[in-house]
């Protein structure tokens, strides 16, 4: 019986999912290209509670305590041992007041809607596994960059 709820339940998320993505394209593009950062960033933050709601048909719920006070006015640099589409909506929305960045392979900067504008206009850095120079220089880049904004990294 499980399995066959799932199945809907699946095709409605992945629906959900993917408009959710292709609505807030041109959103991102429109906030950041009119407004700037600070609409940019916003329309992100509500992309990233869309996307973390959609998981919510799948039966998905979240939990985030952080009983220490992570100061804004200083980089961060968050650790995640695995990142998927799954788990860097919730970084992104729960750590929103950081302005997360990430560390990304280049391939993802093309071709997903939403994910890959934010990726390359939003601060994130895209690294070439392959090539270790390219690589260190955009870290050296992103780490410049959060130190400079106070931001947060992934």
């Amino acid at each position: 019986m499980a399995k066959l709820l799932a199945y809907p339940l699946s095709i409605l998320y992945f629906i959900f999912f993917g408009l959710s993505l292709l609505v807030f394209h041109p959103i991102q593009w429109f906030c950041l290209n009119v407004f700037g950062y600070q609409a940019h960033k916003k329309s992100v933050d509500i992309l990233n509670w869309f996307l973390v709601r959609s998981t919510h048909f799948l039966g998905t719920r979240y939990s985030f305590r952080n009983s220490h006070s992570i100061p804004t006015d200083k980089p961060i640099i968050i650790v995640s041992n695995h990142q998927s589409m799954n788990d860097i909506p919730p970084i992104i929305w729960f750590m929103r007041k950081h302005h997360a960045k990430f560390i990304s392979k280049k391939e993802l900067g093309k071709g997903i809607p939403s994910v890959s504008y934010n990726l390359r206009h939003g601060g994130s850095v895209l690294i070439d596994r392959k090539d270790p120079v390219q690589s260190i220089n955009a870290i050296k880049q992103i780490a410049g960059y959060i130190e400079t904004h106070n931001r947060a990294v992934v």
